[in-house]
C-alpha cells in the first residue's frame, strides 16, 4: 500500500509550502481577513515554541526532542505491525507521522512552529493551527471512528 505514504508526503509538502508562503507574504504577528462575516477566518503569522494551544511556551528544544523520539518509536511500531493493521489505521498513523514531521521540521529550521489558520467568531478565537496540526487531528478522528464503528481497539 503506497497510497498512505504518498498522502503523508503530499501533506508534509503542503504543510511546509503553506508555512513558507505565510512567512514570505504575511508580516509576523499580523493577519489577513479571509471571511469577514463575524471575523470568521483569518490567515495569521504566529510562532509557537510550546505545545498544543501554545502551552509550555519557550520549550522548543524539549518538544523537538519529544516529537523526534515519538516519531521514531511510532515509525518503528508501524513498520513492525504494518500487516496487522487495517487500512484506516495505516492512513491515520501515516498522517500522524506526516504532521509530526511537519512541525518537527519547523522546530529544527525555524526555532518554532508556524501557525496560520485562525478561526473564530469575533473575539472568540480557536488557537491558530496549521496543516500539520490538521493531519494529526484528522488521524485522531480516523482512529476514534475505527474504534467506535468497527470496535477495533488492539493491534
Amino acid at each position: 500500500m503506497k497510497a498512505p505514504f504518498l498522502i503523508g508526503i503530499i501533506m508534509f509538502i503542503l504543510d511546509q509550502l503553506t508555512k513558507i508562503l505565510v512567512d514570505r507574504f504575511i508580516i509576523y504577528a499580523s493577519s489577513v481577513n479571509v471571511i469577514s462575516f463575524l471575523d470568521f477566518f483569518n490567515i495569521v503569522n504566529v510562532y509557537n515554541t510550546g505545545a498544543a494551544f501554545g502551552i509550555f511556551r519557550g520549550r522548543n528544544s524539549f518538544f523537538a526532542l519529544i516529537v523526534f523520539l515519538f516519531l521514531t518509536a511510532l515509525s518503528g511500531w508501524l513498520y513492525k505491525n504494518w500487516n496487522k493493521l487495517h487500512k484506516i489505521q495505516i492512513y491515520a498513523f501515516c498522517l500522524i507521522i506526516s504532521g509530526g514531521l511537519g512541525n518537527l521540521t519547523d522546530r529544527l529550521l525555524r526555532g518554532a512552529v508556524v501557525d496560520f489558520l485562525d478561526f473564530g467568531i469575533n473575539s472568540l478565537r480557536w488557537p491558530a493551527f496549521n496543516v500539520a496540526d490538521s493531519c494529526i487531528f484528522i488521524a485522531l478522528v480516523l482512529i476514534l471512528a475505527d474504534i467506535l464503528v468497527f470496535g477495533r481497539r488492539k493491534v
